[in-house]
């Protein structure tokens, strides 16, 4: 094995075809295919199956790819870690969506009042694109919504969320307790495909044999606030997030009888993910807080961010 035959492999499956990844590293197409037929004839298996003309990736080349984006990433940083020490305290971690809006700052303050030389870099995006990410090594660890587990991944609960349905504040519903059937003929505005909110309200329609009807579609929170405070629909968002904006008036919540749409967010990492300093620092300090204790850091920054009313008071007493 050479890490030249790791680097064409991983180009193999970034493009899924041999010609392009032959064009794109400027070699021939036949020094491609000897890479590949070497890592193979090495370890004994198949990395890729072809079928109607397309490659396809087998289990082990699964396995292999993640393995050498994990060696690729490491080599291609030992020459700056070894210059700045910084890179040695250095964790990259993913948070989807809701996290992003109502954990993931008051955590890293957190996490900086026990270990202010660790530096950790963020990236903010919908749960399935961050498990991938895990998957091909681009990240240390992830905060994402459960949902169906890979048997790759190692799974930590640390949050219990429930959805609220949120509306503009002089809708027809708005304080009211209806069923579910009375919302299929409400537009709502759903959040980008991937997203963990998305998928539990469809399940949730789907499962009474109820079409979702969905107007826009958003790829953050904030746009969808804004959506149904200027009455373009209704939304399913974390409660944490609309507290403040039920508790100041700015918009109005449906409770849905019989319908409790709870979720679980998990700390998420590759088994196979190498331990070291920080990594370990930082899944001690979510599972010694554990869900009561993360729940605690997000009403704090709640409460703090609310000016100081005796409605404000009362809802977090």
């Amino acid at each position: 094995m050479t890490i030249r035959n790791l680097e064409i492999f991983v180009e193999v499956c970034k493009h899924m075809n041999m010609s392009k990844t032959a064009q794109n590293m400027m070699i021939s197409q036949s020094s491609v295919s000897q890479a590949i037929h070497s890592l193979e004839n090495e370890y004994g298996i198949r990395l890729f199956e072809r079928l109607n003309h397309s490659l396809f990736l087998t289990n082990a080349g699964k396995q292999m790819l993640y393995l050498s984006a994990q060696i690729l990433k490491n080599i291609e940083q030992l020459d700056t870690r070894m210059k700045d020490a910084s890179f040695c305290n250095t964790l990259s971690i993913g948070v989807c969506t809701t996290i992003g809006n109502c954990l993931i700052h008051p955590l890293l303050e957190h996490c900086r009042s026990l270990y202010p030389d660790t530096r950790i870099l963020v990236e903010i995006t919908n749960s399935k694109a961050l498990e991938k990410k895990l998957l091909s090594a681009k990240l240390d660890l992830a905060i994402v919504q459960r949902t169906k587990r890979s048997p790759y991944l190692e799974h930590i609960p640390i949050l219990e969320d429930q959805l609220a349905i949120i509306c503009p504040k002089n809708h027809p519903l708005a304080g009211k307790t209806v069923e579910l059937r009375e919302l299929e003929q409400e537009v709502f505005i759903g959040r980008e495909k991937g997203s963990g909110t998305e998928m539990l309200l469809e399940h949730a329609f789907s499962s009474s044999s109820l079409s979702l009807n969905i107007g826009w579609v958003c790829n953050s929170i904030e746009t969808v606030k804004q959506a149904v405070l200027h009455n373009a629909g209704i939304a399913a968002i974390s409660s944490y997030l609309v507290q403040p904006d039920i508790s100041s008036h700015q918009m109005g919540m449906i409770q849905v009888r019989n319908l409790r749409l709870n979720r679980q967010f998990d700390l998420v990492f590759h088994k196979d993910k190498i331990r070291d300093t920080c990594f370990q620092q930082f899944v001690d300090t979510c599972t010694g807080l554990g869900m009561k204790g993360m729940d605690n850091l997000i009403l704090n920054a709640l409460q703090a961010s609310l000016p100081e009313t005796p409605d404000h008071q009362k809802k977090y007493e």
